[in-house]
């Protein structure tokens, strides 16, 4: 082996038996410090927000020595998502009017459902979640999940809570 990296066998031997250096000694303890600043904003912060935290902590080190450190530690800022618009209130389609009116508070189940559509990352790709909730209890009285989002998807989700709850005819169902 130490034929194949050009050294000699003393010299690997003596670098085994070395003692760390104060260097390697400091680097470890501002990694571990660094790890604990990354942690603390929940991974958003690059190399020039920890380096400022850590100044303001009275930590001195610098710019280019915090982010060798994060880069050997595999540390990195998380990208946040972008919002994206799914509800489109620009159409022309007839719509009904409000009458839940932000009204939420109810005083016995089944007499406001509201609902709504999301979608969630999944590891075989996103999926579109539609949910009813009862007003009253704040419970998923009904749900359904697909791949694209279609009328079927909010059908099968009232379906399920109408099937489950079986409701009077005085249920306000509300959703955008």
């Amino acid at each position: 082996m130490s034929r194949v990296f050009g050294v000699s066998t003393s010299g690997y031997y003596a670098w085994v038996r070395r003692p760390e250096s104060q260097r390697s000694m400091d680097d470890n303890q501002l990694g571990d410090e660094i790890e604990r600043v990354h942690k603390e904003s929940k991974q958003t912060y690059g190399s020039p927000r920890i380096h400022a935290k850590l100044r303001s902590n009275g930590i001195r080190c610098g710019r280019k020595r915090v982010a060798r450190l994060m880069k050997d530690r595999d540390l990195g800022p998380k990208q946040a998502k972008k919002f994206k618009v799914t509800t489109d209130s620009g159409h022309k389609l007839p719509t009904a009017e409000n009458l839940l009116d932000r009204k939420f508070d109810r005083q016995g189940c089944n007499q406001a459902w509201a609902a709504d559509i999301t979608y969630i990352w999944t590891g075989q790709g996103w999926l579109y979640l539609a949910v009813v909730l009862d007003l009253f209890s704040r419970r998923v009285v009904g749900w359904s999940m697909q791949r694209i989002m279609t009328r079927d998807l909010v059908l099968s989700a009232l379906k399920m809570a109408l099937s489950s709850r079986r409701p009077g005819s005085n249920l306000l169902h509300h959703s955008d």
